[in-house]
């Protein structure tokens, strides 16, 4: 661990500190890039977005509902960056290929105990056939009880929490979500978390939200503002180069704000336009380092998807425009943790089709580069094209 020094940063040490920037990002790509480029688009599942059972339906309870899912997913990307080798020295291109093979396998058991409340848990297994230390066994992924009713909705356990197209979060946590209202209500729809991620101890978050939803006739409205904190506040990372004027690190922020203003226009029950705006807050104190920026993501998506229908599609194409601290847990299937504190900026495509009834294949790609550029950082860039075939059951 490097410890924060006010030292004068001498040549020597500057070339110290550059290679080492270099080897830190080849890591950074094999070890991030293979984590993080190739997870799902997951959205929650159409399992979240059912309307609530009645108490009146005539249905027996208690009773088990399960459900499930079977992904093979094959994905390639490609990572490389100009680094310089020196003080004043020529720049180098660093360049990193990646491949990924995997299969998965989701079951949802639902205990349900009465039309308006269940008892929801997820069993998970994972075979990467290119890393077999990636691999995971059968195990319960979440666990939670949930409520609802034509008022209110309640979530308490462990959960998953998508959270504004998933550019911000996508993460499964340990909490309690509540929400009160309907989009179509006159007031609309307010929904309060609070709650700790499932990370290592010494990388979990703690965090609280609000996330405020309106549908006006064919346009839908949204507010979100998100306070996350590491319960331990993350060591220097590269604070050397960070005294040299590049924005290095790879490790995050002691704490994020987040606030998020979306708009979304249905011109027709195909087409969707979208326009989500960010402003972010975030602070590294072990590296004096600090960023207030403004961001946004567009999107432009048609079709209808229904897994029970043959034929059904929908497709989407995004452009992304983010500074670092916007992103806690992004779900986004490109690797936003390869740019660190550049932040990125780049396009993103995704098209979903129903083989048959139960039956779906995606293609998904992005193009994205670091945001902003330094005198010692010039170019990264990032590109991912994937592929999957889902069954449903």
């Amino acid at each position: 661990m490097m410890t924060h020094q006010k030292a004068r940063l001498t040549t020597r040490n500057l070339c110290q500190c550059l290679g080492a920037f270099a080897l830190l990002l080849s890591a950074s790509s094999t070890a991030a890039g293979a984590d993080a480029s190739f997870q799902e688009l997951e959205q929650q599942g159409t399992l979240d977005k059912q309307e609530p059972a009645r108490a009146d339906d005539g249905k027996n309870y208690p009773r088990l509902v399960l459900h499930g899912d079977y992904r093979f997913l094959y994905g390639k990307g490609r990572f490389h960056a100009d680094v310089p080798q020196g003080l004043g020295g020529p720049y180098r291109r660093v360049d990193q290929d990646h491949f990924r093979a995997e299969q998965r396998l989701r079951i949802f058991p639902f205990l349900e105990t009465s039309g308006s409340t269940s008892i929801r848990t997820m069993l998970e297994d994972k075979r990467d056939r290119k890393d077999e230390s990636r691999r995971q066994r059968l195990k319960l992924s979440r666990l939670y009880v949930q409520h609802e009713n034509a008022h209110t909705k309640l979530e308490a356990g462990r959960f998953n929490y998508y959270l504004m197209d998933g550019n911000v979060i996508d993460k499964r946590i340990n909490g309690l979500r509540f929400r009160t209202g309907d989009i179509d209500w006159p007031q609309g729809s307010l929904a309060v978390f609070v709650g700790r991620t499932t990370d290592e101890p010494d990388k979990q978050k703690d965090g609280v939200s609000l996330l405020w939803k309106k549908r006006l006739g064919k346009m839908d409205a949204s507010a979100a503002y998100l306070d996350f904190r590491q319960r331990e506040d993350l060591p220097a990372s590269l604070p050397k180069l960070h005294k040299s004027g590049i924005k290095a690190g790879r490790d995050g922020f002691d704490r994020q704000h987040i606030a998020s203003l979306a708009a979304h226009y249905h011109p027709t029950e195909k087409w969707e336009l979208g326009l989500e705006v960010l402003h972010s807050d975030g602070r590294h104190s072990a590296d004096d380092y600090r960023e207030s920026e403004r961001g946004f993501v567009a999107l432009v998506q048609y079709g209808v998807l229904d897994e029970a229908r043959a034929g059904s599609f929908s497709s989407w194409l995004r452009y992304y425009d983010q500074p670092s601290s916007s992103t806690l847990y992004p779900t986004m299937d490109a690797d936003s943790t390869f740019f660190r504190r550049q932040g990125f900026r780049g396009w993103g495509m995704r098209a979903d089709y129903i083989i048959v009834s139960g039956l779906s294949c995606a293609v998904e790609g992005f193009r994205l580069e670091n945001r902003s550029k330094g005198a010692q950082l010039r170019a990264m860039h990032e590109y991912i094209l994937g592929t999957s075939v889902t069954a449903y059951f």
